[in-house]
Parts: C-alpha cells; structure tokens; sequence
C-alpha cells in the first residue's frame, strides 16, 4: 500500500498525510503549534521513515523553539 503525501502549511516538508492528526501540518509542527502527539524521529537519508518529516522548520517555529531555549 502506498501511503498518501502531503506539504505541510507550516514548514513545507512532505509529510505522510496518515502519521498527523491535523490536515495541513506535519507531526512535528502540529505537536508544537496545537500540541499534538509527535511522531519519534527517526532518520534515514534526511527523511524520517515514520512520517516523511526532512527536519525543516518555519521561522516562526525557529523563534518560538529559541524562546522556549531548544
């Protein structure tokens, strides 16, 4: 079965559509912004193999992670 991707609204990442609980927002930024569950990373080839997240990350979540000290 193939799994159905998407861009994310918020950091652009391909992200597959069935690992986020929110239409629009990969794992990692609906975690942060909404504070849904994430997915546990991890990486092969620049691409996690659970959700498709590359890592990237908006400007504004950039800020919001140095406010907070990450």
């Amino acid at each position: 079965m193939s799994r159905v991707k998407q861009n994310c609204n918020e950091c652009e990442s391909e992200y597959f559509e069935d690992s986020s609980e929110m239409m629009g927002l990969c794992p990692n930024c609906s975690h942060i912004l909404y504070g849904y569950p994430n997915c546990k990373h991890e990486f092969e080839n620049g691409n996690c193999i659970k959700c498709s997240w590359n890592g990237s990350k908006s400007e504004y979540i950039k800020n919001k992670d140095e406010q907070n000290g990450n």
